[in-house]
């Protein structure tokens, strides 16, 4: 199972990956919307799960990056981090079936929302 984790904080970033490869996935770390794209448009990858971070540099944020992914994989689970409430209290996610994870996490929760959204 492959997870295309987006996260622009270098050190999360490299937390996260390295929880969920200890976790059993493969993981595919980015730092922005744009390089994101570029995975999701590989053809020769396989996503599970795209699993982003809301606020980021860039053209494209979270939500923008999770919209474009779903219209290209209706299918596919996605999990938005955010650490800041009125991100929460948008109706978007629950119409869209986001999962919404609460920043700051560990390491642990990340791993516990992905494995649930994937079996």
């Amino acid at each position: 199972m492959c997870v295309l984790l987006v996260e622009d904080e270098p050190l999360i970033r490299e937390l996260m990956s390295e929880s969920l490869r200890d976790a059993g996935y493969e993981v595919i770390d980015v730092g922005n919307g744009a390089d994101a794209q570029e995975v999701v448009s590989d053809p020769r990858k396989a996503l599970t799960i795209l699993v982003t971070d809301f606020h980021m540099p860039g053209h494209l944020d979270g939500s923008q990056l999770a919209a474009w992914v779903r219209a290209a994989f209706p299918g596919l689970p996605v999990v938005i981090a955010s650490g800041r409430p009125e991100v929460f209290q948008s109706a978007w996610q629950h119409t869209l079936g986001y999962t919404l994870i609460r920043k700051p996490y560990r390491p642990s929760e990340l791993v516990g929302v992905v494995r649930s959204l994937t079996g």
